[in-house]
């Protein structure tokens, strides 16, 4: 898993560069780009990085294997390259643990799987792993959730107070109820206990 590092004066010209240099296409690959100062003229010069896809796929799935092994588990692994990111979907013997309460243990490995990620290479990459839809089925049921307690506000008038979530399950609540009518989302508390509270809009 090889990071590859481009200087010049812009983003677009880097990343032609990067794309014929390495015969890709854009969607192939991770890239962060940054803008630094240098020199006595303080001239301002661009910094691309990037990874392929390919390789991060494979450095993934060699992890995965070694961490889930660790954990006493015997994982297959079936993986898609989606327009933003990469999906993993891990198959167990023991799936429950594999997800562990609320979906935390599964969180935590893709977040540790994107760390180390970055750690070697530098670059952010946008790693999601699932579990038997885990994560899909978990996501309709939070936005049918969502609209059930948005018509009870309108009903009642009286807000709700959701229970706490993280922020990815906060943004699907408020993206879900953006343009319902009358209804407006706003979020309370500090972490870990921060939730979405539903009210009337006017």
């Amino acid at each position: 898993m090889k990071p590859y590092v481009y200087e010049g004066k812009t983003e677009e010209e880097l990343i032609l560069k990067a794309l014929n240099e390495l015969e890709v296409k854009e969607d192939e690959l991770f890239f962060v780009t940054k803008e630094e100062v240098a020199g006595l003229l303080k001239k301002k010069k661009v910094i691309l990085k990037v990874i392929k896809k390919s390789e991060v796929l494979e450095y993934s799935k060699k992890f995965l294997k070694e961490l889930t092994c660790a954990m006493g588990l015997e994982v297959n692994l079936e993986t898609k390259r989606k327009e933003n990111h990469i999906l993993i979907k891990l198959h167990s013997n023991n799936n429950p643990i594999l997800i562990g309460k609320n979906g935390k243990t599964l969180e935590a490995l893709q977040v540790i799987l994107r760390q180390s990620i970055y750690i070697k290479t530098g670059v952010h990459a946008n790693m999601v792993l699932d579990v038997e839809d885990y994560k899909e089925k978990h996501q309709r049921s939070i936005e049918f959730l969502s609209k059930k307690l948005a018509k009870e506000v309108l009903q009642t008038g009286i807000e709700i107070k959701m229970d706490s979530m993280n922020s990815y399950e906060r943004r699907l609540v408020h993206n879900v109820l953006k343009d319902f009518k009358g209804i407006k989302t706003e979020s309370e508390g500090e972490e870990p206990n921060r939730c979405v509270v539903i009210k009337l809009s006017k």
